[in-house]
């Protein structure tokens, strides 16, 4: 079950008996196709003993029946004010995607604005189209940890030029550095005073957040890995691309050949 907005409601209707508002549009996100759609809602049932309204819906785009609770609906009466206000749920529950408008300011305006173009496209249902852009995002992500006057010539090469500059090891160096003798989670740690709530409360944040960094994340990012592969093995073979491969990997191998004879002729040469 998952929350949603109440700003999602697009539409409402007050009812004549008991005049409590409720909702007719929901615009969210469906769990079945992930489409952004407007359910209208059906089968509307109001519980007075626990002023909850239950309700379902059909998706319009794949018709997958998904079911509302909305608690609390006195605080929608008119006139009425309550100090909890209303909330409403669906189940079953969509996947979250990741809230660009809370990180907004972490990412450069580029990476942003194709980041929330490919959300969008992907919520609409265009899946060829978010497959197109996934990939202009990536190198919109990778192109600002370039070296600077490094160009890329594949996907492959901006992501490997861009890892020595991504300093993923800084969080811990900061940690490290933060527990030197003096330091401040040194001494957080170490002071002979009872700790207070709020410097449990941090310390407590740091190990939920090193845990996730070390762990979560790494874990997260197999996962993901190992499903790709799986669904590219399910691929036909491209017969066409066959070809292409084999030449990129022969120029590639030549490359690498004339990089290996250039390095072992260098010493002669200084010999001689």
């Amino acid at each position: 079950m998952k929350e949603i907005e109440l700003e999602n409601v697009k539409r409402w209707i007050t009812t004549s008996n008991n005049k409590v508002s409720h909702p007719v549009s929901i615009n969210t996100t469906c769990p079945g196709c992930h489409m952004n759609v407007a359910f209208a809602t059906r089968r509307r049932h109001y519980d007075v003993q626990r002023d909850t309204l239950a309700f379902s819906s059909e998706c319009p785009a794949c018709n997958l029946v998904t079911h509302f609770w909305m608690t609390n609906m006195s605080s929608l009466t008119d006139g009425k004010v309550e100090d909890e206000p209303a909330s409403l749920y669906m189940l079953p529950a969509t996947e979250s995607r990741l809230n660009l408008s809370a990180i907004s300011e972490l990412l450069p305006d580029n990476a942003l604005q194709y980041c929330a173009s490919t959300q969008d496209v992907f919520q609409s249902g265009n899946h060829t189209a978010t497959r197109v852009m996934v990939q202009s995002t990536l190198e919109a992500i990778f192109t600002g940890f370039l070296p600077h006057g490094n160009s890329q010539t594949t996907l492959f090469k901006l992501v490997q030029d861009s890892l020595p500059t991504l300093e993923l090891n800084e969080p811990l160096q900061k940690l490290a550095a933060s527990l030197r003798k003096g330091e401040p989670l040194e001494r957080l740690l170490t002071h002979p005073d009872p700790a207070t709530a709020e410097s449990a409360e941090a310390l407590m944040s740091l190990v939920e957040k090193l845990v996730h960094f070390l762990y979560v994340i790494p874990h997260e990012f197999e996962e993901i890995t190992q499903r790709l592969t799986e669904l590219a093995q399910q691929l036909p073979a491209a017969e066409k691309n066959t070809r292409h491969e084999a030449a990129t990997d022969n120029v590639g191998a030549s490359d690498t050949d004339s990089d290996s004879t250039a390095t072992e002729t260098e010493p002669q040469e200084k010999a001689a």
